[in-house]
Formats: structure tokens, sequence, C-alpha cells
């Protein structure tokens, strides 16, 4: 590593420090790790075929945390394979690398940017390296980590995870799921199209179909996610979206939505609070919805209630969730695994979620790229329930209230018409 590397290195490793003395004390409280009956046979891997935590470290692939937690963790649990130990240190290293997981098939990934040393290092055979830990009383399958097995690590085909970064994965993947398929039933369809055409298709001039999608769908759905390169209009786009859901809270004479802003940084929450004084005098609502979009933002830490005594704590969780209605984060590409999962923890079940970003920019400092994970291959079509429903919520009003007209003269006339679900 460059000595120009070495200096910017402490941000990311006091970080992945932390991590690590975060999981041991969880270990700890958990009741350290559960001992489990040692599933290894009596064949035996000669250990001179698995390099040491230690040389790597002298090469410059593992940090002095990683084989710390390794050989402690061992002796904890009465763990004595070559396999097992090495696993432990490259599973502490995946964080500091920027990854959730390492991916034992492909164990290289994680010396990608450590140049020395990297291609001297002989890893283990993957399935020798599973078949070990697949034994280890210190390893959980996805199936026993779920139900609460103590152990440091999971397993999940080839790759290995530090189990408190699995838990974060998992809880988030369901929460995702969970408001993804949250189709709101309180949305006045006839009120949203006659606001996406004023504030979409103004002055005759054509909509972006891809901003109109948008819009509708945070309107529809408990969680829509917003993603483009800079100018795409990501920010002009939430900006409407708010205006929407105000409209929404009017029509069923309800009080204003309380409007929750954020971003990763100081910098990105001021640049957000930009975006949306620019843009609010060209808004095409009057001074009732106007006054209901929030003029400031927050850092996501600051919005979530960090506290210094408990820093991977925040006062607002699933327990005590934010008391707003409409949460919408900016620049989610640099929020990581933990982050996210915390922040969507900590979104009320009624509220929705909105998330802006480049999938492409911007990436976080800490384990995980989950703007990108979540947004997938592009091109995803929505269900052909959900695709109805967003097609009469976005089609012009006149054109919406003709093929109503023309809906409810078939019935009269006894002819077979059709009403969407």
């Amino acid at each position: 590593m460059s000595d120009e590397a070495r200096r910017m290195a402490p941000p990311v490793l006091a970080g992945a420090g932390a991590d690590a003395r975060e999981g041991a004390r969880e270990g700890a409280r958990e009741g350290a790790f559960e001992p489990r009956l040692d599933r290894r046979g009596s064949s035996r891997v000669d250990p001179a075929d698995v390099p040491e935590p230690e040389a790597l470290r002298e090469l410059g692939v593992l940090r002095d945390v990683d084989v710390h937690f390794a050989r402690t963790a061992a002796r904890l649990g009465g763990e004595r394979d070559p396999h097992v130990l090495l696993a432990l240190a490259v599973a502490s290293r995946a964080p500091g690398a920027g990854h959730v997981c390492a991916e034992l098939d492909a164990p290289t990934r994680l010396v990608r940017l450590e140049g020395r040393g990297a291609g001297a290092v002989r890893w283990p055979a993957a399935a020798a390296w599973c078949a070990a830990l697949a034994a280890s009383p210190l390893v959980a399958t996805p199936d026993g980590a779920a139900a609460g097995l103590a152990c440091p690590l999971v397993l999940d085909g080839t790759r290995l995870y530090l189990t408190r970064y699995w838990r974060h994965q998992r809880r988030l993947l369901d929460a995702l799921r969970a408001r993804a398929a949250t189709v709101r039933d309180d949305v006045d369809e006839a009120v949203l199209r006659v606001g996406i055409d004023r504030l979409f298709r103004a002055d005759g001039e054509p909509a972006d179909a891809r901003q109109v999608d948008a819009a509708a769908t945070a309107v529809l759905r408990g969680l829509a996610v917003i993603t483009g390169g800079p100018g795409t209009g990501k920010t002009w786009t939430v900006l409407r979206v708010l205006a929407l859901l105000a409209e929404q809270r009017r029509a069923c004479g309800e009080p204003m939505p309380r409007v929750a802003l954020a971003a990763p940084t100081g910098k990105a929450a001021a640049r957000l609070v930009e975006s949306i004084a620019v843009g609010l005098p060209a808004l095409r609502v009057d001074p009732e919805i106007a006054a209901a979009i929030p003029r400031g933002a927050r850092t996501v830490h600051a919005l979530l209630g960090w506290q210094p005594r408990t820093p991977t704590r925040f006062r607002h969780d699933a327990a005590n969730p934010l008391p707003a209605d409409v949460v919408v984060v900016d620049e989610a590409s640099m929020v990581d695994l933990a982050l996210m999962a915390k922040l969507v923890d900590a979104v009320a079940p009624g509220a929705r979620l909105v998330v802006l970003g480049d999938r492409d920019q911007l990436a976080s400092v800490e384990a995980g790229s989950i703007l990108a994970d979540v947004c997938g291959p592009a091109g995803e079509a929505p269900s052909p329930a959900f695709a109805r429903r967003l097609g009469r919520a976005t089609a012009p009003a006149a054109s919406a209230e003709a093929t109503s007209a023309d809906a409810t003269s078939a019935g009269a006339t006894g002819a077979d018409a059709t009403c969407a679900d």
C-alpha cells in the first residue's frame, strides 16, 4: 500500500474497528458463542496449505483488527481449523473493504485495492473452505441465524458474513419488500390525475413519462426509489411528489403530511434544501400546499437521533418511529447497509419512504452499495395489477374522465365493460 493510501486509510479502519468491537460486544450480550456439535469427521487438511492470518497481515491483505478478531473468536469458540481461522479474519476484513460479505470463491476481491501482496496469496479451494466452515460450531446457516443462533459467522452458499451484517441485510430486505408490496388504498386517483396534469403537463409541454411514473408511484405505494444521473430531475420530481401528497391530504380533509427530509451528510442536506428553495417558486400550487413542503433538511444521523453514549443505536427505531408521514432521503447511494437498515426500521409502518440518488455515483464509505442493489437490473416492469393502476393514475385527466364516461355508458346499455382492479 502506498504512503498516500495509508494516510487515507484511518477513517475506514476506525469504522471497521468499531464494527468489530461492537460485534464482539453483541456476541457477549447474546451469551458469547453458543456451543454446538462439531460436525467434522476425522479427515484433516494440512494446515500448511492454508495461510496464517499473521502472514496475510504482513502482506498488507489483513489488518491488525482482523487478526485479533479471528484469534479471539477462535479461542473463545475452541476452534482450531485453519480454514475457519482464516475465514474469521477475511469476514472481518470485508466490511473494511466496503463489502457486506466475503465471497469465498473470489476472495481476491477483498484485496483488489491492496496491490502489495495480493497476487502472492494462495487461497484455499472454495469447496474445501466451505466444507470446513459448514462443520464449525462458529458458523451458522441462514436458517440458524434467522432462528437466533449465536455464532460470529453466517455462511450462505459461498458468501461469508459477519453475523451482524447478515442480520442487517436480512432485516432491510424484509422491510423493503414489505413496503414495496404496500399499495395505498387512501389515494384519490382523480385528485392525483389533476395534480399530475398541473405539475407535469403545464403549458402543453410533453411530460417525461419516467418522472410522471416515479411521482405517481411515490403516492400510490409505501416505497418509491427514484434514481438517475445528474440533471435528470430527481429533486424536481420529489418536490412535486410532496405537493401531490399534500393535495391528497387536503382532499380527504386531513392535516397536511409531516415530512422529514434527510441526506447522508450536512453538505448533501444543504444541497437538497437549496434545490427545494429554487424549485418552489415555479411550483403551480396554492399557498397552503406550498407551506406544507419543508424548507429544512437534516443528516440521517440527526434525523434518527444520534446518541454519543450509544453511537450505533439511535433514539428512533422500530419501537420509537420517526414522527413523520413521509420520509425523503437524498443521495442514498452514500448510505451504508447498517445505517439504511436502521433508517428503514425507524420509518413508521404507515408512512411513505422516498429514496433518491444516483446508483452509479457517490458510493458509501462503509459496507454496502444499497441503492445499486435495490435498483437491480434496469427495465424491470411492475406487476400487471400495479401497471394498470399506474396507467389510470397517470392518464391525462380529460382522457380518464372520457374513459370513465364511456364505461358508464356501456354498463347502462348492457355491454360487457370490465373495470381494471
